[in-house]
């Protein structure tokens, strides 16, 4: 199953910047592939929902190829719709608008960002000097299990070794959709996989170590709590209640309930606080905070709370924008240059 064609969704760079949103450490199955030596024509490949995905950019245009999907089932309580004899192309197995649709909710593309980026410039100094030119980073929406996992994952690691991680337990238990330039490509597992009584062992046979318990009774614990339903609640209950409920789960602490209410439950603002936060928070915000090595409960909140006073209803945004800004592989090349050569 392959779309031949490119197809497309309006959303100009401003709105939308790919390689910070997909690769900046709230999802972990997208991979850069370059194309002419220039990042404008770099392609995004990953797997979102049931569907392996092939992205890229124009200065007007968000486009789209399908590499392969797997049908959704009626468990999967997912409103999909049929697919007409004039809708079909290329083989898919839904018409064109399921597809923008899936996209435009996977990036929030009904909220303009640029007129947030204006608030959050009159709202503090920082942002308006630091992010005021990094346009276009966006809060994925993301699926919650997929998000509970990865970030059970994330803990004391690093991005390229959660990838590596979240892509086993893909491999493992989820259902495969297809072959593509000799890889293999799986759909996240459902929750009743990971809660088998054998994951545990069998993921610390693959290098989980203490993540390999987290991942097998959380999932346990989920089952239990009534999966897709419980998510419903969440996402409708205040941001502070969802959170603690979030922190019942085993292996879930602040920081990974905070990324869950952020990128999966609408709590928009939801501020995941972790040492590099917590230095920006110093730097600009709270400059009496003390200089810890690790972050205590109370400044923790503390720095979530300083975040909503100045950013409003979607603090979680505007804190991501700044963190992703901060990080050296996304400054623009010539804002590196011009610090070298002051360095010099």
């Amino acid at each position: 199953m392959l779309s031949k064609m490119w197809r497309e969704i309006a959303c100009t760079r401003l709105q939308l910047q790919l390689k910070a949103t997909l690769t900046g450490g709230q999802s972990f199955r997208w991979k850069i592939i370059e194309k002419d030596n220039s990042r404008d024509n770099d392609e995004y490949l990953g797997v979102m929902g049931n569907i392996l995905w092939l992205l890229r950019q124009t200065e007007t245009h968000l486009q789209y190829k399908i590499i392969g999907e797997l049908p959704y089932e009626n468990s999967q309580q997912i409103e999909v719709p049929e697919l007409k004899k004039s809708d079909k192309k290329d083989d898919l197995l839904y018409p064109r608008s399921h597809y923008d649709n899936i996209l435009t909710m996977y990036f929030r593309l009904d909220i303009n960002l640029e007129k947030y980026y204006d608030e959050w410039c009159k709202s503090h100094e920082h942002f308006r000097s630091t992010a005021s030119k990094f346009h276009g980073i966006r809060v994925l929406d993301q699926d919650p299990v997929e998000n509970i996992f990865s970030f059970i994952c994330s803990q004391n690691n690093h991005i390229s070794r959660i990838s590596s991680m979240v892509e086993k337990l893909c491999t493992k238990y989820g259902e495969k959709i297809c072959d593509y330039e000799g890889t293999s490509y799986h759909a996240f597992p459902d929750v009743k996989n990971l809660a088998q009584k054998t994951v545990e062992s069998d993921l610390r046979n693959c290098g989980f170590g203490y993540r390999a318990k987290y991942i097998q009774k959380a999932a346990e614990q989920i089952l239990e709590k009534g999966e897709s339903e419980w998510f419903g609640e969440l996402e409708k209950k205040e941001y502070k209640e969802a959170r603690s409920e979030l922190m019942s789960l085993t292996g879930i602490g602040p920081k990974v309930a905070d990324c869950i209410c952020l990128m999966s439950l609408n709590h928009l603002e939801a501020i995941p606080v972790d040492t590099h936060v917590y230095q920006i928070a110093g730097a600009f915000y709270l400059k009496k905070l003390p200089k810890n090595k690790s972050v205590t409960t109370k400044v923790y909140l503390e720095i979530g709370d300083e975040f909503r006073k100045i950013y409003g209803h979607l603090a979680g945004w505007a804190q991501t924008v700044l963190f992703c800004s901060d990080l050296r592989q996304f400054k623009p090349e010539k804002s590196l240059k011009r610090k070298a050569e002051g360095a010099e």
